[in-house]
């Protein structure tokens, strides 16, 4: 009978940790989800976390009372990767029961003349212009409307990593495969054609520039090609 005493105790406190831990699973899974907490990776310019949280709330009606499995966290990801100004956006569930929302907003590289005119990124991706003061974005003209933004956003990428022409480059344009730039601080136009050979066409304006600084006569040339092998085709209007 002792024998028996003592190994009802145990079982007694196992099943009690049992039901204490499926009644608070239970409770667990119908906990209320009643708002999504929104932060940004890095300062945001084109959203905020009012007007997300009530884009997610207007879209989801989310219940009272809602079975914390059930929810789709990537169909929310989904939606709001699908919004043009995220680059990414995560979707967890907090352990109080509301959603933490995480989201990466894309970074203007260039502005993309067209109505309304929009902003581009480093990987080509277009959203919504806004004239923000403190983007001062070189603008990508083109008269082919099937051209490929993946390939003129690599081209901006490039000229921002030389200093002369990040500073410089006001204006962007393709004419059927033939790019040519405009600067801020010149008043030729400046043919690249394609982009091979980029940087070798780079140092060759950069060089042009330069001497013509010395020589102070950047006023006599309309257009400045660099498609020519190993010099500089410069023509006066």
């Amino acid at each position: 009978m002792r024998n028996i005493k003592v190994y009802a105790f145990p079982v007694f406190m196992l099943l009690l940790l049992v039901g204490l831990f499926w009644f608070s699973y239970q409770r667990n899974q119908l906990r209320e989800v009643d708002g999504f907490h929104i932060e940004f990776t890095h300062s945001p310019r084109f959203l905020d976390a009012i007007s997300v949280n009530k884009m997610l709330t207007q879209n989801w009606s989310v219940k009272s009372v809602q079975e914390k499995d059930s929810l789709d966290l990537s169909m929310l990801e989904n939606h709001l990767n699908g919004i043009s100004e995220i680059k990414n956006a995560e979707v967890f569930m907090l352990p109080q029961g509301d959603l933490f929302v995480l989201i990466t907003e894309r970074i203007p590289t260039f502005k993309v003349e067209a109505n309304p005119p929009l902003f581009g990124d480093a990987y080509g991706a277009v959203f919504p212009f806004l004239p923000i003061e403190d983007f001062q974005l070189p603008l990508f003209k083109s008269d082919v409307s099937s051209s490929s933004l993946i390939e003129t956003a690599s081209l901006i990428e490039e000229f921002n990593k030389d200093s002369f022409l990040k500073s410089e480059l006001k204006t962007l344009r393709l004419d059927g495969t033939s790019y040519s730039i405009q600067l801020k601080s010149y008043p030729f136009e400046v043919i690249l054609g394609n982009t091979t050979s980029l940087n070798e066409k780079i140092e060759k304006l950069k060089i042009f520039c330069a001497f013509q600084n010395i020589q102070d006569s950047l006023s006599e040339y309309q257009k400045i090609n660099l498609t020519y092998t190993n010099q500089v085709v410069a023509t006066t209007p």
